[in-house]
């Protein structure tokens, strides 16, 4: 009797043990794909890189869960702006690549020079220096190959670098194309919100970029109190809110006005939004 209950039991075992090291085995490959896909993948790849792309070289091949496919990442030695993807499916079949909708369509260098320039930014302007608080802050350079953003107030009027300026490759000078077409959106907790505080914290903000020969064309500048513990704001009618204000609009004559003006329109085009959305 007991040596059938120990069989029993080893027989029960075995199953569960098979069973977990399937359920362990089907979420692996799941998650991490197939080691014998992936090697046909890298193999297709190195062909296909050789015929297509021969300047270029295999960085890694990976696996993508989200839809099931097998890509590998292309490199080209010496170039910041070309990299893509080769994808295909589990038998190494290659379906497409990334080349044109990442490099050649300027959507890398647009994301270098984002980059590039927030880096700037950031060492050009650290927190501990300032006597205001960052909630937000970040730059990125104004272009036409996302399109203009018009679900903004002054949108329409800011300048884009041209299409034909996004060059493959090229390394830019952000001292000159900051000044003529760099965005900065930063969100300032403050014990103050007034008017008056938001015009001295510009000025102090044009200043210290200023000095090192970086600026920007315009701004989204938003002063509030500090958050809750929580991290919730405080109170969300307690603050200056304007988009789009020019660089060259930031002077000490007659600044708290223009920025109460800016307020103003912002505050009464988001009125006119909510209103046209309550009506649909």
């Amino acid at each position: 009797m007991k040596q059938n209950i120990k069989k029993v039991l080893k027989i029960v075992a075995g199953i569960l043990l098979v069973a977990v090291i399937s359920v362990t085995v089907y979420f692996y490959l799941g998650f991490f794909g197939n080691p014998v896909s992936k090697l046909l993948m890298k193999n297709s790849a190195e062909k296909y890189v050789a015929e297509n792309y021969p300047d270029c070289h295999i960085e890694n091949v990976g696996y993508n869960f989200k839809d099931g496919r097998y890509f590998a990442n292309i490199q080209k030695e010496g170039s910041m702006d070309t990299n893509f993807f080769v994808y295909a499916d589990w038998l190494g079949n290659i379906s497409y690549d990334s080349y044109e909708s990442y490099v050649t369509s300027g959507h890398n260098t647009v994301n270098r020079m984002m980059m590039e320039y927030r880096d700037l930014l950031e060492n050009a302007v650290p927190q501990q220096d300032v006597d205001y608080t960052f909630n937000i802050f970040y730059g990125d350079i104004l272009n036409d190959y996302y399109g203009k953003e018009f679900d903004n107030l002054n949108a329409y009027n800011a300048a884009y670098m041209p299409r034909e300026e996004i060059i493959l490759d090229k390394q830019y000078d952000y001292s000159e194309i900051g000044y003529k077409y760099g965005y900065v959106c930063l969100y300032v907790n403050d014990e103050e919100v007034s008017v008056s505080r938001a015009g001295e914290i510009l000025l102090d903000l044009k200043s210290r970029l200023d000095s090192q020969n970086l600026g920007f064309y315009c701004i989204d500048f938003v002063l509030e109190l500090p958050r809750k513990t929580d991290g919730s704001p405080y109170d969300d009618k307690t603050r200056i809110n304007i988009d789009y204000f020019l660089w060259d609009d930031i002077y000490a004559e007659g600044l708290e006005e223009r920025v109460q003006t800016a307020h103003d329109e912002l505050t009464a085009y988001y009125a006119k939004l909510d209103a046209e959305k309550k009506d649909y």
